[in-house]
């Protein structure tokens, strides 16, 4: 997938000698965490990147000479993907290109006259603060995190930043994996409640199941007979048992919901499926007054987002590489990566950031909205980006929410039932390129970000503090280790 893709991070060192000087003395070794790249590779690399930087440019200079053709990479009909027209490569191509696409007025952005871009949200409305998904999410590399300075401030008054939840954006990357993992996570809960309302009314009496999955506990439930249940033992998912392991509250459940609701918040651009919902059910709140369903908003534009770049969109990030973890190679560096992750156990890390999730099903099904059609078949494990994760899924969190404590809580409550001070555990692979740390950017470092924690992390963030001082370091150097893989960039 390279071909259709920006490249990581910028190339500043001299890759063909590959060596760098040890921190613990005088012996060279390899850039960056093992073995130089073959001058093969490398020109590979360099090549794939200038190309597509050309290629990049062209288009540019095509926009600028022919209106709209710009918008050409970010369309595509539903009914063309269900019958087969594009493969896995090109919806990745359609995906990648509205990642980057800078949404304007003739793309429906935001309403008619435009809006000046504004930090403050409007209420569950949302925006304009911003023009593009990249332009958020760059920190590290393409598809990365959010500086503080892109963080989002949303449910506000459209003018003061202290009516609002301040969001920092995260990385996207492995997101398929994620994804993958909350509906198997989903699944077994189903099944759980299902098998005990059945032997509730087998028995005639009251059933209590424990709730987990993949070693995660999210409490209980008891069945009645009557086919009612009681779920106020539930902990850390919602009451309907869905996990969802997308936005900091984790409160969405597919990548398709979560492109269509960044482009409607961030920036009013609507998508098709939301239309078909408004004509049934209008939701002025989020969506507008209309008069027409077929634009909400009513600015003129019809269409903004088509039902198949919602499925491309996804299909990408699903397809997006895998953060890896990196040791450092120096032999003094590499012994004190190993006690951190030792540490990272002892001090209670990983109850909550846990590191390994087994993922039973590599292959995921992206189905459409309102088709009917077959869906796009991929298989995690082999389609899409390279490093690709594995079935056992190194992913550092349980996906299940907790309470973090008074000083983390949102300063408002949000749109859902979640708690201010209740967030998803969010992952830390790929941690050491996504500075600013916590849901707000409020720790500018990882272990700034370990001191804040509280509420049900309150214990491992005191044995944070209790650990030697050596220990704490250590610490820090195993967390630097889950990153992404280094690779090639052409800055324009």
């Amino acid at each position: 997938m390279s071909a259709f893709r920006r490249f990581g991070f910028a190339l500043l060192l001299p890759l063909a000698a590959g060596l760098l000087v040890a921190a613990g003395g005088e012996e060279p070794i390899p850039w960056p965490h093992g073995d130089a790249p073959s001058s093969i590779e490398l020109d590979e690399a360099i090549g794939a990147a200038i190309e597509l930087a050309a290629r990049e440019r062209v288009e540019e200079f095509l926009e600028a000479a022919e209106k709209g053709e710009d918008r050409e990479h970010i369309f595509a009909l539903q009914p063309n993907i269900d019958l087969g027209a594009y493969d896995l490569e090109r919806l990745f191509a359609f995906g990648d290109a509205l990642f980057a696409h800078e949404f304007r007025g003739e793309d429906g952005f935001g309403d008619r006259p435009l809006p000046g871009l504004s930090r403050v949200h409007s209420g569950v409305r949302g925006g304009l603060d911003t023009y593009s998904c990249a332009g958020c999410h760059s920190v590290g590399g393409p598809d990365g995190a959010g500086a503080p300075t892109q963080n989002a401030f949303l449910l506000g008054d459209g003018d003061r930043a202290s009516s609002a939840n301040q969001r920092n954006a995260p990385h996207v990357l492995g997101l398929g994996f994620v994804q993958a993992l909350g509906a198997e996570m989903t699944f077994d809960l189903g099944q759980t409640r299902s098998a005990a309302l059945a032997k509730a009314a087998e028995t005639g009496t009251d059933v209590t199941v424990s709730l987990e999955s993949k070693g995660v506990s999210f409490g209980s439930l008891t069945a009645h007979p009557d086919g009612s249940l009681d779920t106020s033992a539930i902990v850390g998912v919602d009451r309907d048992l869905v996990v969802k392991p997308f936005g900091w509250k984790g409160d969405i459940a597919r990548l398709r919901r979560f492109t269509e609701d960044a482009a409607r918040i961030h920036f009013g651009v609507q998508s098709h499926v939301l239309a078909l919902q408004w004509q049934v059910e209008p939701d002025v709140p989020r969506l507008g007054a209309g008069p027409n369903w077929w634009d909400p908003d009513n600015d003129g534009v019809q269409r903004e987002i088509e039902e198949g770049i919602l499925t491309a969109t996804a299909v990408y990030m699903a397809m997006l590489e895998t953060p890896v973890i990196l040791p450092p190679h120096d032999p003094a560096l590499r012994t004190r990566w190993s006690n951190g992750m030792a540490v990272f156990e002892e001090a209670g890390c990983a109850s909550c950031h846990s590191p390994e999730l087994p993922l039973m099903n590599v292959r995921w099904d992206e189905w459409p909205d309102t088709t009917g059609g077959p869906p796009v078949e991929l298989n995690l494990m082999r389609d899409g980006e390279k490093p690709r994760g594995t079935s056992l899924v190194r992913l550092y969190s349980d996906l299940k929410r907790h309470d973090m404590g008074e000083g983390l809580a949102d300063p408002h409550d949000s749109t859902g039932d979640v708690p201010r001070s209740v967030f998803l555990t969010r992952p830390l692979w790929g941690l050491a390129e996504t500075a600013p740390y916590l849901h707000d950017g409020r720790a500018a470092t990882i272990p700034e970000a370990i001191d804040a924690h509280g509420g049900e992390a309150a214990a491992a963030r005191d044995a944070f503090r209790a650990l030697d001082p050596e220990d704490q370091k250590d610490l820090h150097v195993f967390l630097l280790s889950l990153t992404r893989e280094p690779k090639v960039h052409v800055l324009q």
